[in-house]
């Protein structure tokens, strides 16, 4: 059986929404992280496109049963549906549309199964002490970080970066097509694109999914190894861990020695016992 244990989401600008979204029905559970507008201008009426995206595919996964990957095909058909007739007439350009980080996982027999698109993880910790991994690209965070250390302008907010925007920008806009990196998208193909993996788990076990925002405590600040960042979710629970989290970007607010985008980001986690 898989059961919900404990959740936290912390925004990275408490001034603004959080583009993170989670939830759990049945014998699933999933994480969401909704890509930064790269403009102050939402298409969708909210705060930002990237938590309208994050918050749609929320409730749809909270309301459609079925296969994943056919569930993940169907919650983006309705979204582009949804998006299409918002911005009906307008022109817009491939960075504009919204993308989110999906993973997603339900239980077997033998320990979960799951896919994901983007930058979010899963680390789980078994009965015979094993921990394993799945979720993201080998590196993300360290190419973000030497992406980051490149800016120009980084004294300034992120939206008014002129230089550090025009790069993102076109990042994103080669996103989701063919050859390339795929996320949550406007797109159903992008379903056919997550990648699948299975995690065989001796029971009990604790199955924690983050948003990299979370994952940056051992991805990013190397603070944690996969298995010592399960047990302490255990043992401390994540507020103690998303006050650890946010007491690092704190002391490097300049981001001199961690280089990133933001001071902080939203961060997600949702600790899950398999028995």
């Amino acid at each position: 059986m898989l059961t919900f244990v404990e959740a936290m989401s912390l925004a990275g600008d408490r001034a603004k929404q959080n583009d993170d979204a989670f939830g759990f029905a049945g014998s699933r559970a999933w994480v969401l992280d909704g890509a930064t507008d790269l403009d102050d201008r939402p298409f969708m009426g909210g705060a930002s496109d990237a938590a309208w995206i994050a918050h749609f595919a929320n409730a749809f996964l909270h309301s459609t049963p079925g296969e994943m990957r056919a569930t993940v095909s169907a919650a983006s058909a309705s979204a582009a549906n949804v998006f299409d007739t918002r911005v009906a007439g307008r022109t817009i350009e491939r960075w504009q549309r919204p993308i989110s980080s999906l993973l997603m996982l339900e239980e077997t027999e033998t320990g979960v199964v799951g896919l994901d698109l983007g930058d979010s993880r899963v680390f789980a910790l078994d009965d015979s002490g094993t921990a394993q991994i799945a979720g993201g690209l080998e590196g993300a965070a360290d190419d973000e970080a030497a992406a980051a250390a490149r800016q120009t302008d980084s004294e300034k907010p992120l939206l008014q970066r002129t230089d550090t925007i025009a790069k993102l920008r076109q990042t994103r806009g080669g996103l989701n097509q063919s050859g390339s990196r795929w996320t949550f998208c406007l797109d159903p193909a992008c379903a056919d694109h997550a990648r699948g993996w299975t995690l065989n788990l001796a029971r009990p076990a604790h199955i924690l999914l983050m948003t990299d925002g979370f994952s940056a405590l051992t991805d990013r600040y190397r603070v944690y190894v996969a298995a010592d960042l399960v047990r302490a979710a255990i043992d401390k629970g994540l507020q103690e861990l998303g006050r650890e989290l946010r007491a690092i970007e704190n002391e490097d607010a300049s981001a001199a020695k961690h280089p990133r985008f933001k001071t902080s980001d939203d961060a997600t986690a949702l600790l899950m016992r398999l028995t």
